[in-house]
Parts: structure tokens; C-alpha cells; sequence
């Protein structure tokens, strides 16, 4: 008899486990259901603001960190922003994210990663248990005036390019008024290729010296998109990531690029310089033998620094679609 009864309490017995397992399922992912401290999504948004938003415009809400598609809810192995921290690769530069504070973000994106006004009590949860604060420093992340440190570098980046762009298009400009002006004297003057002595010395030295404004314009844009380049180079150092073994990141070949241009400019002043000197001299050989070299580097130079912009600026696309807002 105890054993017939006990065999007609154990369905009962299952509905109610069933019953309180769904319960608790319900309860956990409700909005506003306390989640456990050590995800506490307060903390963890305030960690991001506290070591990314000095250069990334998007660290400073999570509404922002959630449409830049850094984070994979409920994956952390598969979030960029989580993977880049716990490697090292980011931040940059120190301060470095503790390894507590690197558990608070493993454990807010593995609970789903909520926003923290979904979850009720993470204010005061936020304001006892953690060190990192959206005030802390380099919370703001404003940088002369940007949103951002990188906001000024893309910003000083496309300006210096554009400008430098502006300055080869000058010079070029300038170069072909100079040799149209060099062949109609000989054309006039019936002087063969082989023929050019001091006659033509004369006249293109009197060619350059007639009329400065372009290649004062072409001096002037240089300066000012190099100086700009100067900032842009500064803030490309200072957040420069590690490079990851065994893989060619975008960052790479910005970096590359950036290089590139440095030696690209390096010559094109040393180019510069011996073309002046050559016509002032009226030296036609060494005019024509640089003049070309000269031209076409200028031009490559805005096209390397363009090109370096366009792959930084391609999107990283998320592995999955960001957390619902």
C-alpha cells in the first residue's frame, strides 16, 4: 500500500519541479530580474568608458557599444570588444583592465549582456561594488574638441590627405605651364631636342621665376596638410595596436601605409628641393630627369594616405546582430 501510494505522488511530484524550473526560467529572463552581481551590466559599461572611450566615440553608452556590433551576447569568445581585452590587444597603452574587471565584462556578455537600466538594482549595485566609473578618467573621451580621439584622427587624416591631393594637383598644374611655356620658346626659336644649350637655360630659369603663385599655393597646401598629418600621425602612435602573431590586420596596413607615406614625403622633399635648384639654374636635364619622378610621387603620397583611410574604415562586420535596445 505505501508503494502504490508513493508511485500515484511522483507525477505530482514532476509537475510541480517542472513547474517552478519554468518559473525560475521565466523570472531569470524578465526585464528588470536582478542578475548576479559579478555580470552587473552597470560595472561592465562603466569598464568599457573607462579604458576604450578616449578613442572610440562608441565606448561612452551602451547603446552605442551595442550598435557597434563589439559584442556578441551570450558569447564572449565571439565579441570582439572582449577578445581585443583579454589578449592585451587593447587597450593600446596603459592602464590595463584588471583581471577582475576582465571577469565583469566575460560574465555581462555571457549573461546576455543587458543594458543596465533593464536590470533593476544595478545602480546601486554599480555605485558599491566597482572602482570604474563612467567619470573616471578618459571617460569623456573628448579630444580638442572631437567626440573623440579618433574622430580627430580620421578627421586630421581625410583633411591632410585632401590638402596634400590639392598640393600634387598644383604642382602638377604648375610643372606642365613651365614645360608647355619651355617648348613653345623652342618651337618659336626652331631649336631641336639636340640643340638646347644656354638660350634655353636662360629661359627657363626666367620661366620659374616669372610667376610664383602656383608654386607658392603648392607650398603652402603642402605645409599645411603635412603639419595637419603631423597631429594625425601623433594620435595613430598613441593608439597603435599590438600586432596579433600570424594575422595581416587593418590596423597593419594602416600601419604600413603610414610608413610608406613618411618615406614616400621624405623623398618627394629631397625631389622638391633638387628641382628648385635645377630651375633656378635653367638645368634642363635634371629638371626633366626629376620633374617627372617629382610629379608622380606627389600624387602617390594623397593616394597612399587615402587608401590607408579606406581600409581602416571598413566595417567590421558583427558575428551576429547587436542586443535588442
Amino acid at each position: 500500500m505505501k508503494t502504490s501510494s508513493s508511485l500515484r505522488s511522483f507525477p505530482a511530484l514532476l509537475l510541480v519541479l517542472a513547474a517552478s524550473a519554468a518559473w525560475a526560467q521565466d523570472a531569470a529572463s524578465s526585464p528588470g530580474t536582478p542578475l548576479p552581481p559579478a555580470a552587473d551590466p552597470a560595472r561592465a559599461v562603466a569598464v568599457i568608458a573607462k579604458y576604450c572611450s578616449a578613442c572610440h566615440g562608441w565606448a561612452s553608452g551602451y547603446k552605442e557599444i551595442a550598435a557597434e556590433g563589439v559584442i556578441v551576447p551570450g558569447k564572449p569568445s565571439e565579441s570582439r570588444l572582449f577578445e581585443y581585452v583579454e589578449s592585451g590587444y587593447m587597450p593600446p597603452s596603459p592602464p590595463a583592465p584588471s583581471p577582475a574587471e576582465i571577469e565583469l565584462l566575460r560574465a555581462w556578455i555571457a549573461s546576455g549582456a543587458a543594458a543596465p537600466e533593464a536590470v533593476s538594482g544595478a545602480t546601486e549595485s554599480a555605485d558599491a561594488g566597482s572602482s570604474a566609473s563612467p567619470s573616471a578618467p578618459g571617460g569623456s573621451g573628448r579630444f580638442l574638441g572631437f567626440k573623440s580621439k579618433v574622430d580627430y584622427h580620421r578627421a586630421a587624416g581625410w583633411t591632410s590627405s585632401g590638402l596634400l591631393l590639392a598640393a600634387g594637383v598644383v604642382g602638377a598644374v604648375r610643372a606642365y605651364d613651365l614645360m608647355s611655356a619651355g617648348h613653345e620658346f623652342r618651337d618659336q626659336n626652331n631649336i631641336g631636342e639636340e640643340d638646347i644649350g644656354p638660350i634655353c637655360y636662360d629661359e627657363i630659369a626666367l620661366l620659374w621665376s616669372r610667376n610664383q603663385t602656383l608654386r607658392w599655393t603648392h607650398v603652402s597646401l603642402l605645409a599645411a596638410g603635412e603639419t595637419l598629418y603631423l597631429g594625425n600621425a601623433i594620435t595613430g602612435m598613441s593608439m597603435a595596436r599590438k600586432a596579433k602573431p600570424g594575422e595581416i590586420s587593418k590596423s597593419d596596413i594602416h600601419r604600413w601605409a603610414f610608413f610608406t607615406h613618411a618615406a614616400l614625403m621624405a623623398s618627394e622633399i629631397v625631389m622638391g628641393l633638387f628641382t628648385t635648384d635645377a630651375l633656378k639654374r635653367g638645368d634642363h636635364e635634371t629638371v626633366s630627369s626629376l620633374g617627372i619622378a617629382h610629379a608622380a610621387v606627389g600624387l602617390a603620397i594623397p593616394l597612399v594616405m587615402i587608401g590607408a583611410g579606406i581600409v581602416i574604415e571598413l566595417p567590421a562586420r558583427p558575428k551576429t546582430a547587436p542586443p535588442a535596445e
